[in-house]
């Protein structure tokens, strides 16, 4: 894929974050399937490399840092494009009162595990607010640290919803690319997970104890969020 294409990513979800959610949809659709396209195709290309001995790809570890009074409900969605994609692996990385988020991978991959994370962190905060605004009656009389988690549990619903619905995506766009296309993707990710065997680390994983309420309202959000696949785009 060429840098051409790499920069009309990065202009349609900059695009799609201050737009009607109308055209968000359209926008932010395409944006998601030319990311999982530059997957597909970057590690079908570096597969041949190998295979003919030349150099692969690097392997790199990039940090992503998340503030304010909701940083580690928003860490979430960068967990959840990670696991989405499939080809990075996310660490937890904490440095208070800042969330932090180590991301494992190849180079081209982590560099769209950012710019999809901090795309759906824009649609996650003003989702969140509207959501907020009507249904924040069904609060009141509570105290502030309960109408706090349920906003935290919207975000984390939000989060879980977009990695369905990016996992989603990601296994159709494999379908139709062809035969060997999974075995590819399989040895570029023992390739990273090899990488993170040899790191003393603290694996994501899904927080627990969400407001019930506001995480299945965020999780509906997060699968209709604007990330391609339809309506919007571990190591496990």
């Amino acid at each position: 894929m060429t840098e051409a294409k790499l920069d009309l990513i990065a202009k349609l979800l900059a695009k799609a974050e201050s737009t009607t959610p109308e055209e968000a949809e359209s926008l932010t659709e395409h944006a998601e399937r030319l990311i999982v396209k530059y997957g597909i195709e970057q590690a079908q290309i570096d597969e041949r490399r190998g295979l003919l001995g030349q150099t692969r790809e690097q392997i790199v570890t990039e940090r992503m840092l998340f503030r304010g009074v909701y940083a580690k409900d928003l860490r979430e969605i960068g967990i959840g494009v990670a696991y989405g994609l499939g080809a990075v692996r996310p660490i937890l990385a904490e440095y208070p009162p800042i969330a932090g988020l180590l991301l494992v991978g190849h180079s081209s991959d982590v560099t769209q595990v950012q710019t999809l994370t901090a795309s759906l962190q824009v649609q996650a905060t003003v989702a969140m607010r509207a959501w907020w605004i009507a249904h924040r009656d069904l609060y009141a009389g509570h105290r502030e640290g309960v109408r706090r988690r349920a906003r935290s549990g919207f975000l984390r619903g939000f989060a879980a919803g977009a990695m369905n619905r990016i996992e989603e995506s990601r296994r159709a766009a494999v379908e139709e690319s062809g035969s060997g296309t999974e075995l590819v993707l399989t040895s570029r990710r023992s390739r990273v997970d090899d990488a993170v065997d040899e790191m003393a680390t603290t694996h994501a994983r899904r927080r627990r104890g969400a407001d019930p309420g506001s995480f299945a309202h965020g999780h509906r959000s997060g699968m209709e969020a604007q990330t391609g696949g339809g309506t919007a785009v571990s190591a496990r």
